[in-house]
């Protein structure tokens, strides 16, 4: 019987194959980390650009101001123009979206949105009574309700002023202040 002979052509092919599939692959990596690179790139440019504004931001919409001998200090809002005495105890955290802004006093909250939000406001609460009132020469509404949430009682002021809802919420000692110690500075 002869003997088959084997051809070694077949080899180099198979050797080819493989460092071109080496190569290819090596190409498609080098390139997709690139991809990633620039996508972080963008990311973290977005995230710092982002980051600025806000600072900026915080630092031209308020202050606390330290202004008595007794300790107590004047919080303002150099972007929506209002002015609220402070205790010196009262903590204060800001938050700010694209259409809210609120600041909290320990427990209670100020919130700013866009005047066409009170039927939102207002649909989240039954209401028990309802008086108007006037903060610093500027007619709203103070609130006594139920949330409909949870059934607690919150107790509010709506003021709308400039395009703005102004919206007070906490204890009745915090709406009290709001009546006698906000102001509007325009």
């Amino acid at each position: 019987m002869p003997k088959k002979q084997v051809s070694k052509s077949g080899i180099p092919f198979i050797i080819f194959l493989i460092v071109v599939t080496v190569l290819v692959g090596a190409w498609f990596l080098r390139m997709g980390n690139r991809a990633t690179d620039e996508i972080d790139e963008i990311v973290n440019l977005s995230i710092n650009q982002n980051q600025t504004a806000q600072q900026e931001e915080g630092e031209e919409t308020s202050q606390v101001v330290e202004e008595k001998d007794n300790g107590d200090r004047v919080f303002e809002n150099l972007k929506y123009n209002f002015s609220l005495n402070l205790s010196e105890k009262e903590a204060i955290k800001e938050e700010s979206s694209a259409s809210i802004y609120t600041v909290y006093f320990d427990s209670n909250k100020l919130s700013i949105l866009d005047e066409d939000m009170e039927s939102a406001v207002k649909g989240a609460i039954l209401v028990q009574s309802e008086k108007e009132i006037s903060v610093n020469g500027v007619k709203g509404t103070e609130i006594v309700a139920t949330s409909n949430k949870d059934g607690s009682q919150t107790n509010l002021i709506l003021i709308k002023k400039d395009g703005k809802l102004f919206h007070f919420q906490g204890t009745n000692e915090f709406l009290t202040k709001i009546k006698t110690e906000f102001f509007f500075e325009n």
